[in-house]
């Protein structure tokens, strides 16, 4: 007997089945006897009850931001299974393409489940709204879908870019450029976004030309910017911020090609701090992202959605951090 299974013959919410069974408040006496009754009748044991499930549903469009990024997705499943084996979930995982998504969703049949965890960087508005109305708790991870009403955690895109600028411009760096990706993810159009407005607010030397595009992997970003450096090596910023890690270290193997020394001839910032920034040549000064704490979040959010009838929906943030190493000048 499962929380799933008495919910159906009380016919109430599962979330009024835990409370009940967890003696807590949020339920009537008269419900909360009516499922005690039926969970000693059917043998329902909450200590061995190991049938609490999640999906976890990671959705794949170009998968340059989730597959060719690091070990983000890896350290945030890790952090994701963790939390969840600590809280006794059994954590289901989904790779669904973009293109399948609908009929993939269809196919699942979210009974089974007493909650769902989605993987939001690829995805946009219109992806979210086919989970919205499950009759299960749903929270997004790493896109804020801000025009949804729908719980999501995600990294402070803004505070992290305000940080790596702020740094610059402490560095004695006024002529700061931004390396972008060609494909547009939410996490990516904020970012560029921060930059935009911190540049403005400090009255700095902000220019159209400034900004780069660049295919968001290692080599569609090192053969952008060498192309690009081909046309316009000697008009260049001072320094750079690249929209993640990945980007920067491809654009940091172009700037050696043609030449340029890191930090003596130009500086950058990456964001993420994957592993293989502390190994260049002259490490790499980033924003780091704590993806295990992001996927912590997520499930106890989703646990208290869970084990609670509220209809509240936050939007949480968990805060970046400048990691400075060797690859910004002074000036």
């Amino acid at each position: 007997m499962t929380i799933k299974e008495i919910s159906k013959l009380a016919k109430v919410s599962q979330a009024a089945v835990s409370l009940a069974l967890n003696n807590k408040p949020g339920v009537s006496e008269e419900t909360r006897n009516l499922i005690l009754s039926i969970a000693e009748k059917y043998g329902y044991n909450k200590k061995n009850n190991n049938n609490k499930r999640i999906i976890f549903i990671k959705y794949l469009s170009s998968g340059l931001a989730v597959e060719k990024n690091g070990d983000f997705i890896t350290r945030l499943i890790d952090s994701l299974e963790q939390t969840a084996s600590n809280l006794g979930y059994n954590l289901t995982i989904k790779n669904i393409l973009a293109v399948n998504f609908l009929q993939e969703i269809k196919n699942i049949n979210f009974s089974d489940y007493d909650g769902v965890i989605f993987l939001g960087t690829e995805a946009d508005e219109k992806n979210i709204e086919s989970l919205i109305d499950i009759n299960i708790p749903v929270v997004a991870v790493d896109n804020m879908f801000e025009n949804k009403y729908i719980d999501s955690v995600v990294m402070d895109n803004w505070g992290g870019i305000r940080q790596g600028i702020n740094y610059l411009f402490s560095m004695g760096h006024k002529n700061i450029g931004y390396i972008d990706s060609k494909i547009k993810f939410s996490n990516f159009e904020h970012r560029l976004d921060a930059y935009i407005h911190e540049m403005n607010k400090h009255k700095l030397n902000f220019k159209e030309e400034n900004v780069l595009k660049v295919t968001p992997n290692l080599e569609g970003s090192y053969m952008d910017i060498l192309n690009y450096l081909k046309k316009n090596k000697d008009n260049l910023p001072s320094a750079f911020i690249a929209a993640n890690d990945t980007i920067a270290i491809g654009t940091v193997k172009a700037f050696k090609e043609v030449g340029l020394q890191i930090p003596k001839d130009i500086s950058i910032i990456g964001f993420d701090d994957i592993p293989f920034c502390s190994m260049l040549d002259k490490p790499l000064t980033t924003i780091k992202v704590f993806k295990e704490k992001m996927g912590e979040m997520a499930v106890k959010l989703l646990d208290e959605r869970i084990n609670s009838m509220s209809d509240e929906k936050i939007k949480m943030l968990s805060m970046t951090k400048l990691v400075e190493r060797e690859s910004v000048l002074k000036l």
